[in-house]
């Protein structure tokens, strides 16, 4: 099992650079960051692509991508390029999240009406779609309902394409993994009370034997396409305790998990959770 951090951009960049420098030493896979314009009015918020590329910079062997961006405030053709310089600056350390985004402050900020959850998948597949093409064809044309690109060459190609990965956790979404993603991302927080399995473990136990379905109905291996869990959002506690996160390891990992990802320790129990990661990172990096 892969571990994998959450990272957080709410402080001078002196202290998260320290905190990047200290999950490399602790041999953790990757760390993720939020591709939010604010999260919670919290007073600093950096801005994603800018702190992956110093985060970059700072380290030497840890992985890094977005968990994850949505076409609320960006474009397919802005986000494309970002990602291939990140991919150059990080010498293939870095994983393009993508998902479908949610309404609230990002997608309200550059205007426009209030988006129906339909609509946002609607516009989420075509932009995941012009994304995965800007990647991989010297010179890319699309016009969508939603986004165009005019003969745009921004240096994608096959022999350059950063891995993508694609959040989702209904069928829409998954289809859209299957089609195009080297990693699905899924969370212990339910989006759909709807269909919510009643435990977090349960529903993502669902969410896989839909993933599932969807590459047999789309003739692609199961076992091609890997799958990660956030653990922290919702109702597990991977870092209570070595124990609590030894319970999870086994839990998700007999569903087929293969890289587990828990958020970077907050707050007045930080201290003790910085232990308990370290630990695990130990035990997961053990033959």
């Amino acid at each position: 099992m892969n571990l994998d951090v959450i990272m957080w951009p709410d402080s001078p960049w002196a202290d998260m650079r320290q905190e990047w420098l200290q999950a490399e030493e602790f041999g953790l896979g990757r760390g993720w960051l939020y591709d939010h314009l604010n999260l919670n009015d919290r007073p600093i918020w950096h801005e994603s692509y800018t702190t992956l590329a110093a985060a970059a910079a700072a380290t030497s062997r840890i992985g890094m991508g977005t968990m994850v961006t949505a076409p609320n405030f960006r474009h397919p053709v802005t986000t494309a390029k970002a990602a291939l310089s990140l991919d150059a600056l990080s010498e293939g350390r870095f994983v393009l999240g993508l998902g479908a985004g949610g309404p609230g402050a990002d997608s309200d900020a550059l205007g426009g009406a209030p988006l129906e959850r339909a609509e946002r998948t609607a516009r989420f597949a075509e932009w995941t779609e012009l994304i995965d093409l800007l990647l991989t064809r010297d010179t890319a044309d699309f016009a969508g309902r939603h986004f165009t690109a005019h003969q745009v060459a921004i240096g994608g190609g096959e022999a350059r394409r950063p891995p993508l990965a694609v959040a989702a956790t209904a069928r829409r979404g998954m289809e859209l993994a299957v089609r195009h993603a080297d990693l699905w991302i899924t969370q212990d927080i339910s989006q759909n009370p709807a269909t919510y399995a009643g435990t977090p473990h349960t529903e993502v136990r669902r969410q896989i034997a839909l993933l599932d379905e969807i590459c047999a109905e789309q003739g692609r291996p199961p076992e091609t396409l890997p799958r990660l869990a956030v653990l922290g959002y919702g109702g597990e506690r991977p870092l209570a305790s070595i124990e609590a996160f030894r319970d999870c390891l086994g839990r998700y990992a007999q569903l087929g998990i293969s890289t587990l990802a828990v958020l970077w320790p907050r707050g007045e129990q930080a201290g003790a959770q910085l232990a308990v990661l370290e630990q695990a990172a130990a035990e997961c990096r053990l033959p």
